[in-house]
């Protein structure tokens, strides 16, 4: 017999409940789980100090796109720029530049060729939308996990880590990994249902000294001390591709303007999902493009 996991608010005096699924034994604790509310993300988004420049909002570069998917790697990018990376590189084949250089002219291009030469100038990295899974993906991604910076992986470079399971062992302390719920599985074993699948995280995330984005109707931030956090926002209305490109690129630009992986990852998603939700207001459905270009307006309410 299953029953509807229970997780209690901070400063509320009743439960409330979400769709998750669990078994009737409790021996996983239930105060490990809690709600992310909007104070929670308006405590950690600041207004913009006077006299800050591009420089004091971080450098985020995003590894993405192969000559097919190059759309992943703008969505991408897109995330990045609205949720006020104060500078965006993206690196992706250079067939792909003409099509950023009329999009996202504000975004800089990397030659893959030169993505070792100085990591350093980086304040966030990202790997992995619309990347491919193919020899030259795998031995890049490879070669980034051997410099051991922490960074957002995602879509393909879970999927290479899937295929090649010795490349977990390599990933950075300090990382953020965002799959879907197949993605998940591919990566860490088949779950039977929801209850066992966060289990498998919070235990994934312990070992791993990453936050894991387990991406759902109600997505899930699983902490490094297990602790999971769950995200109200988002909407049906979201249901198209490229919505998880677009999160992971702000994710990024929330770490390189200074947030911890675990903030940056819970206010990526509740802005991410908030943003879905004030145009589903208006419209049926929206693209992923409409999601990020929205970003700077909602967390303008939010702080204001």
């Amino acid at each position: 017999m299953e029953k509807s996991l229970r997780y209690y608010l901070p400063d509320a005096s009743a439960p409330e409940e979400i769709g998750v699924e669990q078994s009737t034994d409790n021996s996983s604790g239930q105060g490990a789980y809690q709600l992310v509310r909007e104070q929670d993300v308006q405590r950690v988004l600041l207004p913009r100090a006077s006299f800050s420049h591009k420089g004091t909002y971080g450098h985020a570069l995003l590894i993405a796109g192969a000559a097919q998917t190059m759309g992943a790697a703008l969505l991408c990018a897109k995330g990045c720029l609205y949720a006020g990376a104060g500078l965006t590189t993206l690196s992706i084949p250079e067939s792909g530049l003409t099509a950023l250089n009329c999009s996202l002219p504000e975004v800089m291009y990397l030659s893959r060729s030169h993505i070792s030469d100085d990591l350093n100038q980086y304040t966030a990295i990202a790997v992995g939308p619309g990347l491919g899974t193919g020899s030259a993906s795998h031995s890049l991604l490879h070669d980034l996990l051997l410099m051991e910076k922490a960074m957002v992986l995602d879509a393909d470079a879970l999927n290479i880590m899937s295929r090649y399971p010795q490349l977990k062992e390599l990933i950075p302390a300090g990382s953020v990994l965002t799959p879907h719920m197949k993605e998940f599985d591919r990566l860490f074993g088949p779950q039977q249902n929801w209850f066992e699948r966060l289990q498998a995280a919070r235990s994934a995330a312990e070992k791993y000294q990453s936050v894991i984005v387990l991406k759902n109707q109600y997505t899930f931030i699983i902490g490094t001390n297990g602790k999971v956090l769950i995200n109200p926002t988002g909407n049906p209305a979201m249901a198209q591709g490229g919505m998880g490109d677009v999160l992971t690129g702000m994710i990024t630009a929330y770490l390189a303007q200074g947030l911890s992986a675990e903030k940056a990852a819970f206010t990526g998603c509740y802005v991410h999902g908030k943003s879905g939700d004030d145009l589903a207001e208006n419209y049926f459905n929206v693209s992923a493009s409409q999601v990020a270009r929205h970003i700077p307006r909602v967390v303008r309410q939010m702080i204001k």
